[in-house]
């Protein structure tokens, strides 16, 4: 981006005779995001890939809803808004988008003495990063979903990407369908576990609810000096869903020994120490209260949903390979690559196949693990995961 046009987007929101620098903030798979820096403050500005989101404005509105109830719980308790919920910036007319060159562009207040992680350092942090993934989803438990809307259609309906990535490798619009033969062969193999999650919602046998959908450790803010959670960050892929996907997303990310393009496939596994605390973490926020024990209740998490707390793990990290897969498939048009990897998608697919054999060649140990920290958090007996 040109400094020429980045000035003019932030002349949508501040006077630019004030800004100090503008720095780019690399990490993200999607939008392009940059620091604002002033004197006194700092501002997160950043550009929603409209080729991505069908309806940037619906992208902000739902943002717009979440954020404001999320504010009014946190204050309620005592919390600071302006460091336990992310708040956007309004433009100099008003209103929570800004439109140039039909480029769009949202602000949000820097969160300041906050850290987030591309890379996990320690299980003390993942326990954090669980609290805040299940954090978030008790202060939405009672939150409608029909209030906001599904910016990307079919996000994590794992059965409707099945259904396109047959259409892609069918049509083999680039010619690359060659080189993938064994990863294609690796998808197919796994079809029947692609809908365990989505039938269930349909049969209203678990809730829909609101979620977050790109849970990696990257989008949670914890204090720099005590270390605590503080919220989640960078809201575009809120939409209705199933929290296992929140849960599993982020575990797949940040509990994995290496990062998702890791091109060395011997160092790619399952840190079951991390694994352990970010359950834990999720889990203590997710316990049921005594006033929360009403029938039908979706708040807190039902025993369904942690019945397949291990299923969430593992279909979305199939889920993650076919989607890199597909992207590799159609010339790289969805994830952002190095332009210096031309296999960077197809990598990245390799990356989390790895992955998966790794999950599934430890079923029953990670669903001992959560065997264990039901038990230690008090869980009601019946809730345990049934081990084969």
């Amino acid at each position: 981006r040109s400094e020429e046009y980045l000035y003019r987007v932030c002349k949508e929101y501040f006077n630019v005779d004030n800004i100090r620098e503008i720095k780019e903030l690399s990490g993200g798979h999607i939008n392009e995001t940059y620091e604002i820096i002033f004197d006194d403050c700092k501002y997160v500005l950043q550009q929603l890939n409209s080729s991505v989101f069908y309806s940037p404005q619906g992208v902000i509105n739902n943002t717009r809803l979440i954020t404001d109830h999320i504010r009014k719980k946190v204050i309620y308790e005592g919390k600071d808004p302006r460091r336990s919920v992310m708040s956007l910036v309004k433009t100099r007319y008003d209103q929570d988008i800004a439109i140039v060159d039909d480029e769009y562009w949202r602000c949000t207040e820097f969160i300041e003495n906050g850290i987030s992680y591309n890379q996990v350092p320690n299980k003390e942090v993942f326990y954090e990063i669980g609290r805040a993934v299940g954090n978030f989803q008790d202060l939405l438990s009672d939150f409608h979903t029909r209030l906001i809307d599904d910016p990307i259609k079919h996000f994590h309906d794992t059965w409707y990407r099945y259904q396109g990535f047959k259409r892609v490798v069918a049509l083999d619009e680039v010619g690359r369908v060659h080189e993938c033969k064994k990863e294609i062969k690796f998808i197919n193999k796994r079809k029947n576990k692609l809908n365990i999650i989505t039938s269930k919602i349909e049969a209203r046998e678990i809730p829909r609810r609101v979620t977050h959908n790109d849970t990696k450790s990257s989008n949670v803010m914890l204090d720099k000096d005590t270390g605590e959670y503080l919220c989640l960050i960078d809201l575009d892929t809120v939409m209705k869903g199933s929290l296992l996907y929140d849960y599993g997303d982020a575990i797949r990310f940040g509990a994995s020994t290496a990062l998702e393009d890791e091109t060395d496939l011997d160092k790619v596994g399952i840190d079951f120490e991390l694994f352990e605390s970010f359950t834990e973490g999720f889990l203590l926020e997710m316990k049921p209260k005594e006033s929360e024990l009403i029938e039908n209740s979706t708040k807190p998490i039902s025993k369904e949903e942690i019945r397949l707390l291990y299923e969430g793990y593992h279909i979305i990290t199939i889920e993650l390979a076919m989607r890199f897969l597909v992207d590799y498939l159609l010339g790289d048009i969805y994830f952002r690559i190095d332009k210096k990897r031309p296999q960077h998608n197809l990598e990245r697919a390799r990356n989390q196949m790895k992955l998966v054999t790794e999950i599934e060649a430890n079923e029953k140990k990670l669903k001992e693990i959560i065997n264990k920290i039901l038990i230690k958090l008090e869980y009601d007996p019946d809730n345990l995961i049934q081990i084969d």
